[in-house]
C-alpha cells in the first residue's frame, strides 16, 4: 500500500510539472516555417480615371519569436521574419503581437490566438502594367497580423505548433511632378498561411 502510495504521488508529481506551463514569468521561444498564397490588389487614382488588379502568387517564410508571459496565458511576442514570394526577391519584416493561450485540462494540448502590429520591407507590389516590383527598401510598409491554432506538448520545455495566419500589408505611392501629387496608388496586400513550427518553454 505504501509503494502504491508513493508511486501515485511521484506520478501526479510528474504529471503536474509536466503540464504547467504558460504561466507569468515563462519565456516562450518559437520557430515557425510557413507556405502560403498571397493576393495583391491595388487600386489607381490619377487625374483622368481610376484603375484596379489583383494578382495571386505562392509565398513561403521563416520567423523566429521570443514571447513573455505577463501573467498566466497572456504573452508579449516580438517576431522577427524573412518572406518570399514566388519570383521576387525576399523581404523582412518586424512584428509585435500579444497572445492567449489555453491549456486543455489534463491534457497536452493548449489552443492560442494572437494579433499584432508591425513593419515590413521589400513587399511585392503588381502596378497597372502587371509588372511585379517591390515596394520599399524601407520598413515602411505597415502589416497587421492575425492568427488561431494549437500547441502540442512534447515534453515541459518542448511543444509543437500549428497555425492559420492572417496578415495584410498596406503601401500608397504617391507619383507627381513641380511638388504637385497628380498620382496615387493605394495597395493592400492579403496573405493567408499555413504555419508549422515548434516551441522551447523556460
Amino acid at each position: 500500500m505504501k509503494k502504491l502510495l508513493f508511486s501515485l504521488v511521484i506520478s501526479l508529481f510528474i504529471f503536474s510539472n509536466c503540464f504547467a506551463q504558460f504561466k507569468k514569468g515563462d519565456f516562450e521561444f518559437s520557430f515557425t516555417g510557413a507556405f502560403s498564397s498571397m493576393t495583391i490588389n491595388n487600386t489607381s487614382t490619377g487625374s483622368f480615371n481610376t484603375q484596379s488588379n489583383s494578382e495571386t502568387r505562392t509565398t513561403a517564410g521563416i520567423s523566429f519569436s521570443p514571447g513573455y508571459y505577463l501573467i498566466d496565458n497572456f504573452s508579449i511576442e516580438a517576431e522577427i521574419g524573412i518572406s518570399a514570394v514566388q519570383k521576387m526577391q525576399p523581404s523582412q519584416y518586424v512584428l509585435v503581437n500579444l497572445s492567449y493561450t489555453y491549456l486543455l485540462p489534463e491534457s497536452k494540448t493548449a489552443l492560442f490566438a494572437h494579433a499584432g502590429y508591425g513593419l515590413s520591407n521589400s513587399v511585392a507590389i503588381s502596378y497597372l502594367n502587371n509588372a511585379i516590383s517591390l515596394a520599399s527598401d524601407n520598413f515602411d510598409v505597415r502589416v497587421l497580423n492575425f492568427g488561431a491554432g494549437i500547441k502540442y506538448l512534447i515534453s515541459s520545455t518542448v511543444l509543437l505548433h500549428t497555425e492559420v495566419n492572417y496578415r495584410n500589408h498596406s503601401w500608397t505611392n504617391d507619383y507627381g511632378y513641380l511638388g504637385y501629387s497628380n498620382y496615387k496608388v493605394d495597395n493592400k496586400i492579403s496573405n493567408v498561411s499555413v504555419l508549422f513550427g515548434f516551441s522551447i518553454l523556460i
